[in-house]
């Protein structure tokens, strides 16, 4: 015979239908906004390791001043596979936009190497088409039917293409930013191009027979090769060796060749940002939803735990009948589990088909928001089924289990008698001599102490949530702010070289400027291996590093060539201090360095290590005079442009923070309003819980004739007070939780910044939850108005 229990199923149902559908909308929230970042964000990764076989990316690319000789091309080809990759740089103009003004990249259509990937429209097939990049034509609202002139001729838009080589539109390779707005990259046939009257810029991709095992071996292979191409310079090129750059004049190696050619250009896959930058990027949002998920997943148990003790304990009589007339305590708690378990069921469904739905495509969305992505297929991931499914499941299983076996334990005598402590009765606590109403409040709270004091970690939940809708927009700006204030120079200008082509060191007469050597390093251990640490060497009572805490007076002098000082952001993120060594490597080679700290640089922008420029060039095997280029806080302009790798000015600095706001920040607004829904749900069922707790209470104060008005001066009135001072308390302690929470993040991401929450936003944060409980206060005095006068007979003590 089935259980009766089983036909209340239902009927409890709906019975708390308001209640469970909060349980419902949370979980299923939670599990598809985390399924659909997990799910956007693998399917999109897996679309990019498919691309590089399907797109057919290139291993790199080199450009030469002049086209270069059939034999001279042969001569390469005996080691690599090598592709023309011819373009034009010129202007561009949409057409109806009279405001702007860009520039675009011009290929033809590619059909060996670096495939274009369509993503709306087609490729062009006359002379007057043209296919534009899908993410610019977004930044400019443009599309197919749209008309551009580009180099003073007129084309029309027929598609809207993704380059596999161009996934982040960087003009250069050294640029510090990308720039999807003004720059583009597009196609046409061969006979739109030749439209163009632009210099042709003469660029081979090139593939490798086989593939590298790894970066190291592919930095060997681009090594060995780049070292071939440097005879194409008559001043040596990239040989470093300047005494062998007679020698290495192609007249001299290769007499086939007719004419001088030169090596402008060399860029293998695993440094050029167009193609790494975007897959380095799409790893940050996964390491801030594991921490955001398993934040939803503790407030989620939390609500159940006290939903299933609540619930319990408002049947402590029925379940005490149940026990008495034979009912096992097995019974009674898979009755009671029913109903979590099947509401967990249900949202883990919805939550999935959301996931893979609508929160997948809003995920995505961001991501091509940003970059110059192609196409995918979404992919089944059972890593956020894992995570947002069978975790929250499980934990669901567990925490009632616990709750309700540790109540069940107890005999049907003291359910029948609503007695549900496990402690020893103790004597009334004497009040102090106080009004009645407020000795009575007074009782009250100390009846209800516990569940005040879970109201109060309801709050700090709650305060947590709000904490990362509010305290992300706020961090960003602040990182912004900093990098503004904090900028180590207004200019840096890297030279490609530090000597001319007469073995001159290359000065500079610009007023201020200052001599410096930088480099890149990665971390071999710690909280996150291989990242990246920038080295920089600095000139002795440098203008624009002051290493040297002023109150130590201290000049560097006598400092060892393996003591550095370390940005602040270093020593957060890695813990490192005075005295501490540092091993850190190159990061296409097994070379390593250690380093002593020697102090703490405050330098809040970056994960950075400085050193006096002999030190740097005698650790790194540099000539003694040998530098990177020149800091200054005005333009450097008496040197040629031709020895001028890039410059990084400081609003190039400032790119940096407001891409971080554009692709984070577009992130942390969809978390916002997530993290405000959950918060008001919680404190509607909280305050809710504590209600029904009470029921008997307030029915027993009615039967004594006390009217709904003092009922709620009572109650309402005396949770308001505690509710006011909890959420002032639970907002501070939620910061520092927040800070330690945003640091896992932090750690599982590039770079460092630590969480700002204004004072502001701390009133904010208490403010919503302040006007979330007015209006919770007002269901709750409506539900104590439908509590009847019978409920007091329930108690049978």
């Amino acid at each position: 015979m089935k259980s009766p229990l089983k036909k209340r199923v239902l009927r409890d149902i709906k019975k708390d239908w308001i209640k469970y559908l909060v349980l419902l909308v949370l979980m299923s929230f939670m599990i598809g906004l985390a399924s659909g970042v997990f799910v956007g964000n693998d399917s999109m990764m897996a679309s990019i390791d498919e691309s590089y076989d399907k797109y057919n990316i290139e291993y790199g690319h080199f450009e030469l001043k002049d086209k270069p000789t059939k034999e001279l091309l042969d001569y390469f080809r005996e080691e690599v596979q090598v592709y023309e990759q011819f373009y034009k740089n010129t202007t561009e103009k949409i057409v109806g936009k009279d405001d702007y003004d860009g520039t675009a990249r011009i290929f033809q259509v590619r059909e060996e190497m670096n495939l274009p990937c369509i993503m709306e429209g087609r490729l062009p097939e006359s002379d007057n088409e043209i296919a534009i990049d899908r993410s610019h034509a977004d930044n400019n609202d443009i599309g197919p039917g749209n008309k551009v002139k580009v180099g003073g001729v007129e084309y029309e838009i027929v598609g809207l293409i993704a380059s596999p080589d161009y996934s982040c539109l960087f003009k250069n390779n050294s640029d510090i930013m990308f720039d999807a707005v003004t720059f583009d990259i597009a196609f046409m046939t061969k006979e739109g191009w030749n439209k163009i009257n632009e210099p042709v810029k003469y660029q081979y991709a090139f593939d490798y027979e086989e593939n590298p095992l790894d970066e190291i071996q592919e930095k060997e292979w681009s090594d060995d090769l780049v070292e071939k191409l440097a005879v194409l310079s008559a001043t040596g090129g990239y040989t470093s060796d300047k005494d062998e750059a007679e020698d290495a004049k192609p007249e001299n190696l290769f007499p086939f060749i007719e004419d001088m050619n030169e090596l402008v250009d060399f860029v293998p896959r695993y440094a050029n940002q167009s193609i790494q930058f975007a897959t380095k990027d799409l790893g940050k949002d996964q390491a801030m939803m594991n921490v955001l998920v398993y934040i939803f997943i503790a407030v989620l148990a939390f609500v159940f735990a006290i939903t299933t003790g609540n619930k319990i304990r408002e049947e402590a009589a029925i379940i005490g009948t149940l026990k008495a007339t034979g009912y096992t305590r097995g019974e009674l708690i898979r009755f009671y589990m029913l109903i979590p378990v099947v509401i967990t069921l249900v949202a883990a469904i919805i939550g999935n088909v959301l996931g893979y739905t609508y929160f997948k495509d809003v995920a995505v969305s961001l991501y091509y928001n940003s970059y110059s992505l192609l196409k995918f297929e979404t992919l089944w991931n059972p890593k956020a089924f894992f995570i947002t499914t069978l975790i929250p499941l499980a934990l669901m299983v567990i925490v009632n289990f616990v709750v309700i076996y540790r109540l069940l334990k107890l005999s049907p005598m003291k359910f029948l008698r609503r007695d549900l402590s496990t402690s020893k009765r103790k004597k009334a606590m004497r009040l102090p001599a106080f009004k009645f109403f407020n000795r009575f409040r007074l009782r009250i709270l100390i009846q209800n102490l516990f569940d005040y004091f879970t109201l109060f970690f309801g709050i700090v939940f709650i305060m947590i949530l709000l904490g990362f809708s509010i305290g992300l927009p706020e961090t960003i700006d602040n990182y912004k702010g900093i990098v503004t204030e904090n900028v180590m120079a207004d200019y840096q200008t890297i030279l490609k070289d530090y000597e001319d082509e007469d073995g001159n060191i290359i000065e500079t007469k610009t007023e201020g400027a200052e001599k410096f050597s930088t480099t890149s390093l990665v971390t071999i251990d710690g909280v996150r291996e291989d990242e990246s640490i920038t080295i920089y060497g600095y000139e002795e009572n440098s203008k624009y590093f002051s290493v040297a805490a002023p109150e130590e007076g201290d000049d560097n002098a006598g400092q060892e060539d393996n003591e550095v000082y370390i940005s602040t952001p270093f020593h957060e993120k890695f813990g490192y201090d005075t005295g501490d060594e540092i091993t850190l490597k190159e990061k296409y080679s097994h070379k390593k360095y250690t380093f002593v700290v020697k102090g703490v640089y405050d330098f809040p922008t970056g994960l950075a290590v400085f050193m006096p420029n002999d030190a740097f060039n005698r650790t790194f095997d540099n000539e003694e005079r040998a530098f990177s280029g020149y800091l200054s806080n005005v333009e450097v302009t008496d040197i040629d442009d031709d020895q001028i790798y890039t410059r990084i000015t400081k609003d190039d600095m400032m790119s940096l923070a407001r891409q971080l706001d554009h692709s984070m920040g577009g992130f942390a607004d969809y978390i916002s309003w997530a993290c405000l829904i959950m918060g008001i749900l919680v404190m509607y069922l909280l305050t809710k819980l504590i209600i029904e707790k009470n029921a008997v209470s307030i029915s027993m104060v009615k039967v004594l004739g006390y009217t709904n008005r003092e009922i709620n001066s009572l109650y309402v009135r005396l949770t308001t007070v505690v509710t006011v001072i909890l959420t002032v308390v639970g907002a501070l302690l939620s910061i520092v939780l927040l800070s330690y929470l945003f640091k896992l993040v932090m750690y599982g991401m590039e770079g460092w910044f630590n969480l700002y929450i204004s004072p502001t936003g701390v009133l904010k944060m208490i403010l919503i939850v302040l006007a979330a409980y007015v209006v919770v206060s007002y269901l709750d005095m409506r539900h104590i108005k439908k509590i009847p006068l019978t409920e007091a007979l329930k108690n049978v003590e």
